[in-house]
């Protein structure tokens, strides 16, 4: 195939990838909820409605945060045990996973997994689906004494972005491509091509494919990440509209970057090393991990919270805005006259001003027309939608907190709000999921890419202690994943605290017991009191001890003090 013509491949597999989501009216879905989210629930005004108020009430960005936050309610770490406790390599096997544990928690800090997560709960409840995407990022680079370069990245792509060879596949393991498109600077577009050697780069020029409105004038052009398998490896290419900046590339431990000249066929590419027993190294993973929040019947992209509030949420708009146009319309009451009878008066409603009657009527001659009462069904209606709009998208007062009285007890705020997360917990197992997903990927860049030897610490027993990571050398062992999930809940300090001064109440606890277990997020100047504290018990210690002292003394002088004559005659008689 011509270089040009698999270009062009490349963007026509792209292109089928959106018309695709355009024809089943996802790219419309998606920018109505975005828009939703961030209050941008009224169209423009046109001459018939610019005098319409257009309050925004809005419900929509209540549930997803709400949403978002009980699933991201409990902190999840991925923990790496042997898969085959037997045989000569158990000791190797558990000192492999340890190391991969206690790494996975060291490259998830750094590269700010929970920030991921959040970003990704954005998308989950917005969009209905969300997408991490884990790659090399070769310049990177640390080490004091043992220096290395490059290291794990991630990113959350906007499923606008991703395009898949079947959309009708729920399993992006399963795809024959997939194709993710960014919008980088054109410089820096250039230095890749220049790096990679390929010819064409001087004709890459800004673009606005995306048809991102906020790139315009912006000097940017979109690049295409494709990524496929050859002889069960993971491939990947970049391609702008007109150049192919990085030709086939992939990994392989022990070894520097191997590109694939695109002018090969795909039966003349080196296979894989790796004899056909070992499944797991003969197929490897895409880096990427799909998620949806609510399934799409015969769809890998799901449907969000928000979606299903949005016209609930026109509607309460809608009620209100006509209210407010109501009281908008009659504030000012109308003044009706007899013909002549304000004699060309005119009124400005300034405080204290007179108005004189001129007509002969002996009944009347100016008055104020009577305004319609107010229609109370109105409110009465919008408050309705707006309940049974947080009860069916799971927002209820319970889960977030406005009916949780200061009097009530510990155990009864716990079983309300568990009883209320109830439906919650389907989209956390789906997160669990997608961790036990990102567990296998951070587990083949551990293989393929930290094979340098590189030091990193963690923390034992309150001490940090030094290691090194060299995946190749547990290449050929297979581990299995599990996942250590803490406990949490939004009223989880609340209620300890609760707990706290009830102990403390009873006598159970010292006021010092007291201050070592008060949470540190409440209570983030505790060791400055309990400095004042033991400066407090030593000072009252000192102040005892001379009391004490003086004590003594009073007592010493009174003993050694001379016998006077009239106690000496009294005693003799």
């Amino acid at each position: 195939m011509d270089k040009n013509e698999y270009i062009t491949q490349i963007w026509k597999e792209f292109n089928a990838g959106v018309l695709w989501q355009k024809n089943n009216g996802l790219i419309d879905e998606w920018e109505e909820c975005e828009n939703f989210v961030e209050g941008k629930q009224w169209p423009k005004a046109t001459p018939r409605t610019k005098s319409l108020p257009r309050p925004v009430i809005n419900l929509c960005s209540m549930i997803a945060e709400n949403k978002k936050s009980n699933i991201l309610s409990s902190k999840v770490k991925m923990i790496f045990t042997p898969a085959e406790m037997f045989g000569d390599l158990l000791a190797k096997s558990e000192e492999g996973a340890n190391l991969f544990t206690k790494f996975a928690e060291n490259i998830s800090k750094e590269i700010k997994e929970e920030h991921l997560d959040d970003l990704a709960q954005d998308n989950a409840v917005q969009l209905g689906t969300y997408i991490y995407h884990y790659f090399w990022d070769s310049t990177i680079s640390g080490g004091m004494t043992t220096p290395y370069v490059g290291g794990m990245r991630g990113e959350i792509i906007h499923p606008k972005n991703i395009v898949f060879s079947n959309p009708t596949e729920l399993d992006e393991q399963n795809q024959k491509y997939i194709i993710i498109a960014n919008t980088e600077p054109v410089e820096t577009v250039k230095k890749i091509a220049q790096k990679n050697k390929v010819s064409g780069w001087e004709n890459i020029t800004s673009d606005n494919i995306l048809e991102d409105e906020n790139v315009d004038n912006l000097n940017l052009c979109t690049v295409l990440t494709k990524y496929s398998r050859i002889n069960g490896k993971v491939v990947w290419e970049k391609a702008t509209k007109n150049c192919l900046i990085q030709p086939l590339t992939y990994w392989e431990p022990s070894k520097d970057k191997i590109k694939l000249d695109d002018s090969k066929d795909e039966s003349e590419i080196e296979p894989n090393r790796y004899d056909d027993n070992n499944n797991y190294l003969n197929k490897q993973l895409y880096p990427i991990v799909v998620q949806q929040h609510k399934n799409r019947k015969k769809c890998i992209y799901g449907i969000g919270e928000v979606k299903q509030s949005i016209q609930n949420n026109k509607a309460v708009n809608f009620n209100i805005a006509m209210m407010l146009l109501s009281v908008q319309q009659t504030a000012w009451p109308k003044i009706i006259q007899k013909a002549n009878a304000l004699a060309k008066q005119m009124i400005t409603n300034e405080p204290g001003e007179i108005i004189t009657d001129n007509s002969s009527n002996p009944n009347w001659g100016v008055k104020y027309l009577d305004t319609p009462g107010f229609n109370v069904q109105a409110l009465t209606l919008t408050n309705t939608i707006i309940d049974l709009t947080r009860t069916t998208a799971g927002s209820t007062e319970v889960v977030t907190g406005e009916v949780l009285g200061a009097n009530m007890a510990a155990s009864a705020i716990i079983a309300l709000q568990n009883q209320a997360k109830k439906p919650v917990e389907l989209y956390q197992k789906k997160l669990y999921a997608a961790y036990e997903k990102k567990g296998r990927i951070y587990e083949q860049f551990f293989k393929f890419y930290y094979n340098d030897s590189r030091m990193f610490g963690y923390e034992k027993n309150n001490q940090t202690i030094a290691a090194t990571m060299n995946g190749e050398e547990y290449k050929d062992i297979n581990f299995a994943l599990n996942l250590e999930v803490g406990t949490g809940g939004m009223w989880s300090e609340s209620l300890s605290v609760q707990l706290l001064d009830k102990l403390k109440q009873d006598g159970d606890i010292t006021v010092d017991d007291y201050i070592d277990l008060y949470p540190e997020s409440i209570m983030p100047f505790k060791a400055k009191l309990k400095k004042l504290r033991e400066k407090k018990m030593m000072d009252d210690q000192k102040i005892l001890e001379q009391k004490l002292q003086m004590q003594q003394e009073q007592i010493d002088k009174e003993t050694m003090a001379p016998i006077s004559n009239d106690n000496t005659e009294m005693i003799a008689q």
